[in-house]
């Protein structure tokens, strides 16, 4: 069967689940093209204990594995990340620029609030309480909290995967000007888990031309911006996205620009006939 020009791979946050962007996958599904939302290593287990032992290594590593059997039936991919999927997709594009069309970072992981995160006042004292701390809750944080019912994201997470967590952030800010594909951020101001301002340094960081990125400032909504309060028009904003990119992927003056052409795999490893 040919493969279709493009697909979607949605990736998940640090501690979160599919659940988290799993509203995703039918409206960008009903444009008729292929999707995977794997679950990364250590998630979508009865416990966070899941998480030991477990570092951002595995995560793309799981990713790649994901993006390898999504072109099994698409040309390239369209890569979606939230929160720590956002780094996950940032590195997929910089590792393969020619299997990743374009990515959509909502909420990207690059600047954590938190006082000990990398840039924080507080990081310096990471060291001891790796020696003293086993685990650290991760509250679940709405705008509407209602909507926090049926959260399967984990409530606490352990520390050594923190600080991996930790770790890859400052992988990924090194590799930001290597990423020249077409972006969209998707950040809200309400945002406590991430630092809003993180999106701007992006958009400035990354190699794409200003034409082909931008930022959609949300107001309301916290850090789950695809369950959370202004979840129809972050999705939305996706789907629009995506819409583009296949309108543009339907032209062929466009295919030849992107340098990739049909029929072309654009992994190192030729996937094989499904």
């Amino acid at each position: 069967m040919p493969r279709q020009p493009l697909g979607v791979l949605i990736l998940h946050g640090f501690t979160g689940s599919v659940d988290s962007v799993r509203r995703l996958e039918a409206p960008i599904q009903a444009l008729g093209i292929p999707t995977h939302m794997p679950a990364l290593r250590g998630h979508g287990a009865p416990s966070p204990a899941a998480l030991r032992g477990v570092t951002w290594h595995d995560w793309v590593d799981d990713a790649e594995t994901a993006l390898q059997a999504l072109l099994m039936q698409a040309e390239r991919a369209i890569v979606v990340g939230h929160s720590m999927g956002g780094l996950v997709a940032l590195t997929l594009a910089a590792e393969h620029p020619q299997a990743v069309d374009s990515l959509v970072l909502a909420a990207p992981a690059l600047q954590l609030a938190s006082p000990l995160a990398p840039g924080r006042p507080l990081h310096g004292l990471t060291p001891l309480i790796r020696r003293l701390v086993k685990s650290w809750p991760i509250p679940h944080l709405y705008t509407n909290r209602a909507l926090a019912e049926g959260d399967t994201n984990y409530p606490w997470a352990p520390i050594d995967a923190i600080l991996s967590l930790f770790e890859f952030l400052q992988v990924t800010r090194r590799r930001l000007p290597e990423i020249r594909v077409p972006t969209l951020i998707l950040q809200s101001h309400q945002d406590s888990v991430v630092v809003p301002d993180c999106a701007e340094a992006i958009l400035q960081a990354i190699a794409t031309p200003e034409p082909q990125k931008r930022i959609v400032w949300f107001e309301r909504t916290q850090h789950q911006l695809f369950r959370d309060c202004e979840l129809d028009a972050t999705i939305g904003a996706v789907v629009d996205f995506v819409r583009g990119r296949l309108d543009q992927a339907s032209n062929p003056w466009a295919t030849a620009i992107e340098g990739t052409p049909p029929g072309h795999s654009p992994l190192d490893i030729t996937p094989s006939p499904a």
